[in-house]
């Protein structure tokens, strides 16, 4: 073999084993957020009642979340062998959820106006409806507990309000990290560079093959992700896409919206995002 095949192939081998750490690294938090964004398609009324299980197993839910306005569900609790606070919210599973998210007008992102941005109507006046009780609880297990890792997680409908509610945390001093799963886009371009540049390092959003929910709503109707895209291929193995382009080619966006489907929205790291797989 020359030397150029043998450089190619040792750089080749050395980006696969970077992408494997940065990965791994966040094995734990990741692979417990996705069961309890499946756990979170219960019945609101059981969240107390429900036994997680899997990476999950352990949790405690500590407080029942919902606006009646959208019928936006989720909860909050700890799982104290890693003293960890999680939100989670349920993605769409309601006429009134869909209702929700077809308000697909943008609106001023009033929040930060600095970033003079405008985001998805829906998912933001969502966001703004759960604010106070989130922040609330957040505060008042943080001093019970002392704990100080915050977690918020969601899937589809879900994971759009994970991120915009780490970014009102952020606004009220709370640190967060957000793992999310099939999200939507949320914002106009300068949205997705403000969090890109702003809050890159606390967001992963995970994407799964042909999901058709992250093309939704498309780019011609000027919608765009922030970065930090994890892709999840055919064969279940991931990879950190694009750190500057955010709609990178080779993940998520490489397929046409005509070319997706609904099927790999339920599935997310080999798990099925239901309250069945998710509970024991």
């Amino acid at each position: 073999m020359k030397f150029s095949g043998i450089l190619s192939l040792l750089l080749t081998t050395v980006i696969n084993l970077t992408t494997v750490i940065n990965v791994n690294a966040y094995f734990q938090e990741y692979e417990t957020a996705v069961w309890l964004s499946g756990a979170a398609y219960c019945d609101k009324e059981n969240y107390f009642d429900m036994v997680l299980a899997g990476p999950a197993t352990g949790f405690i839910v500590k407080n029942i979340l919902y606006d009646k306005v959208t019928d936006l569900q989720g909860y909050i609790g700890i799982i104290p062998q890693t003293k960890t606070i999680y939100v989670t919210f349920r993605g769409s599973s309601s006429v009134l959820n869909w209702i929700n998210n077809l308000k697909i007008k943008k609106i001023p992102y009033d929040s930060y106006p600095e970033c003079n941005c405008s985001v998805h109507d829906g998912f933001y006046t969502t966001t703004l409806h759960l604010k106070s009780s989130v922040i609330i609880n957040i505060n008042i297990l943080k001093k019970t507990y002392n704990y100080k890792n915050v977690i918020i997680t969601g899937h589809s409908l879900g994971a759009a309000i994970a991120q915009l509610m780490m970014m009102e945390l952020n606004l009220n001093n709370i640190n967060s990290t957000v793992y999310n799963f099939g999200q939507p886009r949320i914002g106009d371009i300068d949205y997705a560079n403000f969090v890109s540049l702003f809050y890159k390092e606390k967001l992963y959003r995970y994407t799964h093959y042909k999901d058709v929910v992250p093309h939704i709503p498309p780019n011609e109707m000027k919608y765009y992700h922030s970065c930090n895209e994890i892709y999840e291929n055919e064969n279940g193995d991931l990879y950190n896409c694009n750190t500057t382009n955010c709609e990178d080619p080779i993940c998520s966006d490489q397929f046409l919206l005509k070319e997706t489907n609904t099927d790999d929205h339920s599935i997310y790291l080999g798990h099925y995002l239901n309250c069945e797989e998710s509970t024991k």
